[in-house]
């Protein structure tokens, strides 16, 4: 009989809209890109994103998904979509900006996701709050819930560096500094001198965003900066400990095993701070005192072992998994 290759056609459509463009960090838009990930092969994603973005669809593009570019704000963007569009076996909401009028329109057209880490009013048949301490903040409005770090949406990358840190060990005296796409008050900045001037054996990876302005120190020695990068995976293999922002690196970080110590750069951080560091994977500090607990985490390397591990603990990398095959039973069993 005849050969060839055979092709997986995907069955169901999901429409996935996260919060992202001008002046929003990357982090919603990251997580649904590790859920869309998970719901290969037989659901097709399709990201909603700001129009004329370049810089978000070549993330998308590259991680082999589809874009549906709208004008407008992201809640405006998701009710024109949803408008124009076929009919979608699935929505998926992530970000704080979606009230619940809104959701109730989008939910009479298809079953609907909600994703957030604020435990905000819902009308949703599934709703996930993906952050570590997230178990408690099942929001009203939700028909079933998940809730914590086992449902932390990160790509498969971060379980192979994960895998690489245990094999290979961590470097040493490195600090990758981040405080998300939006340099918030120039910490990362400030933080990555300080930590140059204040300790000449230490090496500095520095993470900004697509639209952070020309850096006088980028050709600096002993400093590397990474402009938007696809992903922190392998950057994350090369470092020792992790200095910023208490959102979505922080987790990555404690997925791969490296010690983090992070401040609460915006209020709804604040929560995954207490809960990282209940977890013994992260120390959290005032903004100003985050170059001072960097290097004494850097002279203590049992310590950092302890916290490592206790990150590979709290989140294992299977989160994305988890949460499309809630995604799943839901779509099987039929929206409420």
């Amino acid at each position: 009989m005849g050969g060839g290759t055979r092709v997986c056609v995907m069955s169901r459509r999901a429409l996935l809209a996260p919060d992202c463009g001008q002046g929003v960090g990357l982090g919603h838009l990251e997580r649904m890109l590790a859920l869309a990930d998970a719901l290969r092969p037989d659901t097709a994603a399709s990201l909603i994103l700001p129009s004329g973005d370049v810089t978000l669809r070549r993330r998308v593009e590259d991680r082999g998904h589809a874009v549906v570019e709208a004008p407008g704000t992201t809640a405006s963007r998701v009710a024109t979509v949803a408008d124009s569009r076929p009919p979608m076996d699935v929505i998926v909401l992530d970000g704080y900006v979606f009230n619940v009028a809104l959701q109730s329109r989008l939910r009479d057209a298809a079953p609907l996701v909600v994703v957030d880490d604020l435990g905000l009013p819902a009308a949703c048949d599934l709703a996930v709050n993906p952050s570590p301490g997230g178990e408690g903040l099942r929001p009203s409005g939700a028909h079933r819930f998940l809730g914590g770090a086992a449902y932390a949406l990160l790509r498969e990358s971060f379980v192979d560096a994960r895998d690489s840190v245990l094999l290979r060990g961590r470097a040493g005296r490195t600090v990758l500094v981040s405080t998300g796409a939006t340099d918030i008050d120039g910490i990362a900045e400030r933080v990555s001198e300080e930590l140059l001037e204040r300790d000449d054996t230490v090496e500095i990876v520095r993470v900004i965003g697509p639209d952070a302005p020309p850096d006088a120190a980028a050709h600096q020695r002993r400093l590397r900066l990474l402009v938007s990068p696809q992903s922190l995976a392998e950057a994350l293999t090369g470092v020792t400990v992790y200095v910023g922002a208490a959102g979505t690196t922080a987790v990555q970080a404690a997925c791969v095993g490296i010690p983090a110590v992070v401040s609460a750069m915006v209020p709804n951080q604040r929560a995954q701070a207490g809960a990282l560091a209940a977890a013994g994977c992260a120390i959290v500090v005032e903004p100003d005192d985050l170059t001072t607990a960097c290097l004494q985490l850097l002279d203590d390397p049992d310590r950092c072992e302890q916290m490592g591990a206790h990150g590979r603990t709290l989140v294992d990398g299977r989160g994305a998994e988890r949460v499309a095959a809630a995604l799943r039973d839901c779509l099987r069993r039929g929206a409420p």
